[in-house]
């Protein structure tokens, strides 16, 4: 019977130790955020992380609604309709760089352009970005807007960011028939 009494205690000390990390977890303002024509509501990405600035678990990332036609201050969880339209793919990566972390994401509508999140800490602050395609070169991520057509298409999707130079950069992508 010890050895089963030493199995409840790793077990249970295991739980406790998951528990305190998720505890201290903190959340990050979004590395960037999408939005549709629709309305002024907002699908957020953002990173949970340690307090050094490292992202916490195998899926930091997640993904919420700021519901702006209420109030600055509602935010929602995604429904599970909406997953597979704002969502992101089950695969987070997770990895160690020269100033922080970086994860990458892929977004479940828009597979094919990785997303790059990163982490690191500047003035005792931490500090997430997000870096994905845009036009021609890799660019710091900021907005994904999105045309929509009633009832349920899609004109065009535009990246906003800013480039490797400094200067605001756009790339618009149209729906593919």
């Amino acid at each position: 019977m010890t050895w089963l009494r030493n199995a409840v205690v790793a077990v249970l000390t295991a739980f406790c130790a998951l528990a305190a990390t998720e505890a201290s977890a903190q959340t990050t303002p979004s590395a960037f955020f999408l939005s549709r024509s629709e309305n002024r509501n907002q699908v957020h990405y953002a990173l949970r992380v340690d307090e050094s600035c490292r992202p916490v678990g195998t899926q930091p990332v997640f993904v919420y609604w700021r519901m702006l036609e209420r109030g600055e201050s509602e935010v929602e969880d995604l429904l599970g309709v909406e997953q597979p339209v704002y969502g992101l793919d089950g695969t987070q990566q997770v990895e160690a760089t020269a100033d922080g972390w970086k994860v990458r994401i892929r977004l479940r509508a828009f597979p094919e352009r990785p997303i790059d999140i990163t982490t690191s800490t500047a003035r005792g602050q931490c500090t997430v970005q997000a870096w994905t395609r845009v036009g021609a070169h890799v660019a710091q991520l900021e907005h994904i807007f999105v045309k929509t057509s009633w009832p349920f298409s899609v004109d065009f999707v535009r990246l906003d960011g800013t480039g490797p130079d400094g200067h605001p950069v756009t790339e618009l992508v149209r729906s593919r028939d």
